[in-house]
């Protein structure tokens, strides 16, 4: 009888020992501007300063735990159809929406939402090549990014107060793909792909 109970207890200490150390893992930094909310812009072209690294891989090992985060397809139309809006006050044409620039922003949105890399650009010169692979013709990248509890509208007024993000917002892009994913912590994170 001794025994069992010995095995029990040494059971139920293994699991508190487990939960105890998922609750550790569960705790996380998170970083916010004065305004709860940070954007970020960049632009690359084939000929410019960004690198593919001629074929070297990034293996990106999170620093913070990895959480759970899920899409906000709604979102990203009503992105989509406010950059357009925009666009159309400066007589440009509106952007064509991409599948594959669209699984690339969403990919690196849910890398920021999960924690996996940090909030801002790292690995555009991954996603530009991909893009570049995949839809035919093109040679320019732009990529903006945000983060925050920030409504469609809040997102692209952002963008458009800053000279880096209207500069892609503006520019002679043809297609775009937007990325928009919610975490656990109810974070949302926006990426914003061009490209030409």
């Amino acid at each position: 009888m001794n025994r069992d109970m010995g095995r029990i207890i040494g059971i139920y200490t293994f699991f508190i020992y487990i939960l105890l150390t998922i609750a550790a893992c569960s705790s996380t930094k998170t970083s916010t501007s004065t305004s709860g909310s940070s954007t970020g812009g960049s632009t690359a072209g084939s000929r410019g300063t960004a690198s593919t690294g001629a074929g070297k891989k990034v293996v990106v090992t999170p620093s913070t735990p990895v959480v759970q985060a899920n899409l906000a397809p709604g979102l990203e139309r009503e992105i989509l159809s406010l950059v357009n809006d925009y666009r159309k006050t400066k007589k440009l044409p509106p952007l064509q929406s991409n599948a594959a620039m669209e699984y690339q922003a969403r990919r690196h949105s849910m890398d920021m939402g999960t924690h996996r890399i940090p909030f801002g650009h790292q690995g555009l010169s991954f996603r530009m090549k991909y893009i570049m692979e995949k839809v035919p013709g093109v040679t320019q990248v732009g990529e903006n990014v945000a983060f925050g509890n920030l409504s469609a509208r809040a997102v692209v007024s952002g963008w458009i107060k800053s000279a880096e993000h209207r500069k892609n917002m503006e520019g002679s892009f043809k297609y775009t793909g937007i990325g928009v994913t919610r975490n656990m912590q109810n974070q949302l994170y926006f990426t914003q792909l061009f490209a030409k």
